[in-house]
């Protein structure tokens, strides 16, 4: 398959280091699509720091900000949901991270590219954002689906989580391993495959690896391609701690344990 630079085989995981546009839609199709793709801070203009707000920069925005930090970004949204709907099998989930301002265009993309509304899901970060019309202190996830509706198989499971954010690589938007573990559990079996084609410092692809889910990530940086191995290859190397999600495969586990970054 062309369009990568390199390819990496981790257990369960296969990660590749390229641009996900090449390298998607000459994959086997996937059972589920969860990730925290990239987009823009602000609705349009220049981009801001939450805190100063000084201009970080401008357009459409060849990178966008996070406090200052910089992470590649050159696709919109319709990319995204078109890329994540061909990338799925029929009657699949697709979980898309956003924040308050990004998730009205991502749900308006993902109808246009065929998939249906789910629920809004609400990450509880434990931490706020300094803001002026109320403190940040949440994310959301557009829960979507593709084909035929399926009941999750974690029928427990709450529209909120509460998991702190512990960082493990510096990565500007890394996301909760238990965050993603509950979204995999949720909708994808034992052995099925999970893609995150924005995969960043691969939170994705630990959470898949411990919840005995195959994993197929693609991250266009090298620092994160990088970052995203060396934490995979310790979660693959590393034992379920007895009691994970056992009682059920939801929430009980996530108030008890707090976040893992």
């Amino acid at each position: 398959m062309a369009g990568y630079l390199e390819k990496r085989e981790i257990g369960p995981a296969t990660l590749y280091l390229g641009d996900a546009r090449e390298i998607v839609p000459a994959l086997p199709k996937a059972h589920l699509f969860v990730s925290d793709a990239p987009y823009r801070l602000t609705s349009g203009g220049a981009a801001k720091t939450s805190s100063r707000h000084k201009p970080m920069t401008v357009g459409w925005m060849a990178d966008y900000s996070n406090n200052g930090a910089i992470v590649h970004c050159d696709i919109d949204w319709d990319e995204v949901a078109a890329l994540a709907f061909e990338a799925l099998v029929d009657d699949a989930d697709c979980y898309l991270m956003a924040n308050d301002k990004n998730v009205f265009p991502a749900h308006a993309a993902g109808v246009r590219a065929g998939f249906r509304l789910h629920n809004l899901l609400v990450w509880g970060k434990g931490t706020a954002t300094a803001n002026r019309w109320f403190m940040k202190d949440c994310e959301f996830t557009l829960y979507l689906f593709k084909g035929r509706a399926k009941t999750i198989l974690t029928p427990g499971a709450k529209q909120l989580s509460q998991i702190p954010q512990r960082d493990e690589t510096g990565h500007p938007t890394e996301k909760p391993v238990l965050e993603m573990e509950r979204y995999i559990r949720a909708s994808a079996k034992p052995g099925e495959t999970v893609l995150d084609p924005f995969m960043g410092s691969g939170s994705t692809g630990v959470a898949a690896v411990r919840a005995g889910r195959r994993f197929v990530g693609v991250e266009i940086e090298r620092r994160w391609f990088d970052a995203a191995c060396r934490r995979i290859e310790a979660a693959a190397a590393t034992p379920r701690p007895r009691g994970m999600f056992d009682a059920f495969e939801g929430e009980q586990v996530e108030m008890a344990t707090g976040g893992v970054g």
